[in-house]
């Protein structure tokens, strides 16, 4: 598979983390684009030299060390000179003719600065792409994939196509969300700023999830701990002090309880979660940022 010149308004943007396993896969998914740049956040196993041995035509950005999810985007969207910009996980595969789907819907909505395709899972099993702003009631049922375009307060960001002039006018992904939580601040602050974030279901992904970071219990310790740090913060935000103090101090009093009865029931994913969870609101409690910043 050769570049696609229809593609050349658009770079390819993906952030990488420990994900040697999917170069060959994410070499595949980047050939059709003439602008691509992969950015390494502090890969431990090689994945930024394999990314520069497989992909010579790639522009490839070596992070010291994990920035964050978001921080990383930022910098490689720095250096996106194209109108547009491809965010895309290193597990997540879409088809060029999806992304030009996505590109098209961009142009018929002068408004939008996001748009993003429909997640599949596997063929029967789609992902929840869109969705009300998380503090909003959310549509009761199971997600059912629209027929047509939907404007949303929150799109998946596992893939999204993203207007390059409009990202840094409102200064990019808020790099305080280290993990989680970034893309929904992304569309709430883009759509205060006026613009729309669009899910067009004629455009497809598929995106089995938990591929992009690697494994382990320490890993996923990271993540809960992650998942819980940024809650806070968009609760903080979006809803108040008064009802972030609230959910804080629910955890609090839940983290040690569930750590111990999870221990003794032998569940250790349980247990490593609500670890992640009780740490994240200690740090939160007693401004322990210091110690945040090294849970990476």
């Amino acid at each position: 598979m050769s570049a696609r010149p229809e593609l050349d308004p658009i770079t390819a943007v993906c952030v990488t983390y420990n994900s040697r396993a999917l170069v060959e896969e994410l070499a595949a998914q980047l050939r059709p684009f003439a602008h691509a740049i992969v950015i390494d956040n502090g890969s431990r196993d090689g994945t930024a030299a394999e990314v520069a041995r497989r992909m010579p035509w790639v522009r490839t950005i070596a992070l010291g060390e994990n920035h964050g999810f978001g921080a990383a985007n930022n910098a490689a969207m720095r250096a996106v000179a194209t109108p547009y910009a491809l965010l895309l996980n290193p597990d997540c595969r879409i088809e060029p003719d999806s992304v030009l789907a996505l590109a098209a819907c961009m142009a018929a909505h002068r408004n939008a600065a996001l748009v993003a395709p429909q997640g599949w899972r596997g063929a029967d099993s789609p992902q929840k792409s869109w969705r009300p702003a998380f503090f909003a009631a959310q549509p009761p049922g199971p997600y059912r994939v629209p027929d047509a375009v939907v404007s949303a307060d929150w799109l998946h960001g596992s893939c999204l196509l993203a207007d390059t002039a409009a990202f840094a006018r409102i200064g990019g992904f808020d790099e305080r969300f280290f993990l989680y939580y970034e893309d929904d601040d992304l569309c709430l602050r883009l759509r205060a700023a006026g613009y729309d974030c669009l899910l067009q279901p004629a455009a497809s992904a598929v995106h089995p999830g938990g591929g992009s970071c690697g494994t382990g219990w320490r890993v996923e310790f990271i993540k809960r701990f992650h998942y819980a740090r940024s809650r806070q913060i968009a609760l903080r935000r979006y809803v108040g002090r008064c009802a972030a103090g609230l959910h804080l101090v629910r955890l609090l009093a839940a983290a040690l309880p569930a750590m111990a009865f999870y221990a003794l029931v032998g569940r250790p994913r349980d247990t490593v979660k609500w670890a992640g969870w009780g740490l994240a609101a200690l740090c939160a409690a007693l401004s322990w940022n210091a110690l945040a910043a090294k849970v990476r």
